[in-house]
């Protein structure tokens, strides 16, 4: 078997793979990109023929944006979260060593180490959780099966 570490794992991912294995559509990942809510790894300068390559991280942040969205968060509270975070200088690599991502379906909350932090106004509520060890699990596993099918 082999090891994580020598899994047959791409680095990058282009737009479409990025749409197809965090389930959001590509128009959404082009909005998110556009407006800088989510800012590719490697290969962010905008234009026409200018591939954008996301990375593992960029696409597990997608897959929460996908779920958040996909639970009630509102597309415009969404954005002001991301910004708040984007403000903090928290960048999507981040979001690898974050263990829950918490909502009331209005705010958006991190959880690391028991500590539950607001991105913006440091109310602590929630009504459910989304355990970022599972999506980076979900993420690995469609990364790996789309490569033995392409």
């Amino acid at each position: 078997m082999k090891s994580k570490k020598n899994m047959s794992v791409r680095d990058w991912f282009d737009a479409k793979a990025a749409a197809r294995l965090s389930e959001l559509t590509l128009d959404m990942i082009n909005y998110l990109c556009r407006h800088e809510l989510v800012v590719p790894s490697n290969g962010n300068k905008r234009g026409r023929g200018t591939r954008r390559r996301y990375s593992f991280a960029d696409i597990l942040l997608l897959r929460v944006i996908a779920k958040l969205l996909a639970n009630g968060i509102s597309p415009l509270r969404l954005k002001n979260s991301l910004l708040a975070l984007h403000g903090r200088g928290v960048e999507a690599k981040g979001i690898l060593t974050t263990k829950y991502v918490v909502t009331d379906g209005y705010n958006i909350y991190f959880q690391n180490d028991g500590v539950v932090e607001l991105l913006a106004s440091g109310q602590m509520t929630f009504a459910f959780v989304l355990e970022l060890s599972k999506l980076r699990e979900e993420v690995t596993a469609n990364i790996v099966n789309g490569l033995k099918v392409a």
